[in-house]
């Protein structure tokens, strides 16, 4: 489990990224790497915590579309990198869908919102764009000394394999990290709940969008078995896929783990 991390009410899947125990008995520190959902609603409480945290550099993963219309709120003096992991993928597979209800049954109906997501997770691992975004993450948080949130619009999918490939490139075992990845669920359920009546409001049946708000362990293993399948590991994704250097796995080791 998450150690406890105060709470960001306009964020509420803000949380740490570390706490985890990992295979050979270390642990992943605290207080320097945190996941989220979006910044761009932060109020002025959260954005007082954000600074009290220390965090001195964010990661936003999202597009330019969803940039523009929500802007991060960055805590004073702290550094932005964009990491665009979709690029116009993410207007190209979601544009259609939340545009117009009939399409959005047409393209979500039965099984096919939850294909849909395990394709979004098959070109995390598979597509050029994508690999470049995370190999500028994960080089940036090799270096970089103060602590730093990555985070995308719901901090569940993009900044979901974020986690899970930093905590497994940690030694953190497999269970562990679903188990992490599945906590968005009770992270979001309020926010998403606020989500699907706005969209029902819009004349959209809930059930076909429920698919893209949720989390599901088969997403999750679509990435894993992807990089599994291409470069025989995680941490021969993150060698050959992203294009990390030994020395920038062993940095991010010897700053997060305990001795």
């Amino acid at each position: 489990m998450t150690s406890p991390t105060p709470t960001l009410v306009t964020a509420p899947n803000f949380r740490e990224a570390g706490g985890h125990a990992t295979a050979d008995g270390r642990k992943v520190r605290t207080g320097l790497v945190y996941r989220s959902d979006g910044l761009g609603s932060v109020d002025a409480a959260d954005a007082v915590t954000l600074v009290r945290l220390g965090i001195a550099l964010v990661i936003d993963l999202r597009s330019d579309t969803e940039r523009d219309r929500e802007p991060d709120l960055i805590p004073e003096g702290a550094e932005l990198l964009v990491a665009d992991v979709m690029g116009r993928q993410n207007d190209e597979l979601f544009g259609e869908v939340f545009a117009d209800p009939d399409r959005a049954g047409e393209l979500l109906g039965g099984t096919a919102g939850r294909e849909l997501m395990c394709e979004v997770y098959r070109r995390f691992v598979s597509t050029e764009g994508a690999r470049t975004a995370y190999r500028d993450v994960f080089a940036r948080m090799a270096a970089v000394e103060a602590p730093t949130v990555f985070h995308c619009s719901q901090g569940k999918d993009r900044t979901g394999w974020t986690s899970a490939v930093l905590l497994t490139l940690l030694g953190v075992p497999r269970a562990t990290i679903v188990e992490d990845y599945l906590a968005s669920t009770e992270h979001l359920k309020s926010k998403n709940s606020e989500i699907l009546r706005h969209i029902a409001e819009r004349g959209f049946d809930p059930a076909h969008l429920k698919p893209v708000f949720d989390v599901h362990e088969d997403y999750l293993n679509t990435a894993f078995t992807t990089a599994e399948r291409e470069y025989g590991s995680v941490e021969g994704y993150a060698r050959e896929g992203l294009g990390l250097s030994d020395a920038q796995i062993e940095r991010l080791r010897e700053r997060l783990l305990t001795t």
